[in-house]
């Protein structure tokens, strides 16, 4: 059925658009009904671009498109091998990398040999050979690896979170008997061929821009993630929150009474200024403020770790900013929905990938209340979520 799919779907493609198709190598077999396959053709097709899947082994793939024979290759993580040959896509997945060890082996870490288990063909496994780890042991599955963690066979494994978790519930062992450490995010995206995008220089960018449109589910945090992130900065957001100058500054721009249509209207021309990689007056002004120096001041406090500062009024709208946004407009965005007149007293998003710096971000929000205890505004962090589960 889905081969029946994408082959009637090449062929109004190449008919409508004029470009030859994009030959992607990937493991998954083409017969396979797989999200990242649905997510593939959906992307494609919000990006008017035919293409056919070939499936083989990742690692092949890889070596395909550097001789120049297929055009990319999926799901692919950030390779520094395939730098000159393939640039990678924004991420359709994120993975979310541990160390699994087993509570037996307290001091593990601090010990000079430990056995390393992986899958066979993995990321992880090449990570491991990319970083000079030699595994004991190679398998063909997470069950079989944390097995053989169960056992003592082998001391560590370096796994997704999720695909960890489900293994361990899917064998019905203990949980409570495994400890782990977090290590990073992995964005999992397509490598496309550098001779193929210098062809169609505009195809990058369309591409990107369907990945959001095609997403199958965000990607949210663990909830001992959440934990760990408001144990480090909510009591801090908070007291930034009850500082009088942001609550009068909130309560200037509240009593200037904007419209909805007024909101808009500067928040397209705001967008319309950002684009052309420039601050209009508005933005100028946000940026220079008073209360933009404090928000600037207090983001100093915790280097590298607070990525942004946003302070909102009670209709989503900036009143200052630390640094520049996409947007004037914040108020149709869970940052803003999720806590004004809500009876949430702080909310975390989801994770976000900037695929130009490569990190990834989450946002902490509160609500700013005035004397009597009522929302009239916002505030928003943005945070840098690899540092903040690393912090020691």
């Amino acid at each position: 059925m889905l081969n029946a799919l994408l082959l009637s779907s090449w062929l109004l493609l190449s008919q409508t658009t004029g470009h030859s198709p994009l030959l992607l190598g990937t493991s998954i077999p083409a017969t396979t009904e797989s999200s990242n396959h649905k997510q593939i053709h959906c992307i494609m097709q919000q990006a008017g671009q035919p293409y056919q899947l070939l499936s083989m082994p990742w690692r092949r793939a890889k070596q395909e498109v550097k001789m120049g024979r297929i055009d990319g290759y999926f799901t692919a993580f950030p390779n520094e091998g395939m730098q000159g040959y393939a640039q990678l896509s924004a991420p359709l997945f994120l993975e979310n990398w541990y160390w699994f060890w087993h509570q037996r082996h307290a001091g593990l870490r601090s010990q000079t040999k430990i056995r390393y288990g992986a899958i066979l063909g993995s990321h992880q496994a090449d990570w491991f050979n990319a970083n000079d780890y030699k595994p004991e042991l190679e398998v063909g599955d997470i069950a079989q690896l944390v097995q053989l963690l169960a056992i003592g066979r082998i001391d560590i494994i370096l796994a997704d979170l999720d695909d960890f978790n489900h293994a361990v519930q899917r064998l019905k062992l203990p949980p409570q008997q495994y400890r782990q450490a977090f290590l990073r995010y992995i964005p999992l995206g397509v490598y496309f061929s550098s001779a193929r995008l210098q062809q169609q220089p505009d195809f990058m960018p369309r591409f990107n821009a369907a990945v959001h449109l095609c997403a199958s589910a965000p990607f949210a945090l663990a909830e001992q993630e959440q934990q760990l992130i408001a144990a480090q900065l909510l009591h801090s957001t908070r007291e930034l929150a009850r500082d009088r100058k942001l609550i009068a500054a909130v309560q200037q721009q509240n009593q200037q009474q904007l419209s909805l249509s007024e909101i808009m209207q500067r928040d397209a021309a705001w967008q319309q200024k950002v684009q052309l990689r420039t601050a209009g007056a508005v933005a100028a002004a946000q940026l220079s403020s008073p209360t933009a120096e404090l928000l600037r001041s207090w983001q100093a406090n915790t280097p590298g770790l607070i990525t942004e500062v946003i302070l909102m009024d009670n209709q989503g709208a900036n009143v200052a900013i630390s640094d520049m946004t996409t947007d004037y407009w914040q108020g149709d965005e869970t940052p803003f929905l999720s806590v004004f007149e809500q009876q949430h007293d702080y909310f975390i998003d989801v994770v976000e990938y900037d695929q130009s710096t490569q990190r990834f971000q989450v946002k902490l929000s509160v609500p700013l209340l005035n004397a009597d205890g009522r929302h009239i505004g916002a505030l928003s962090i943005g945070i840098d979520v690899e540092r903040a589960l690393t912090q020691d």
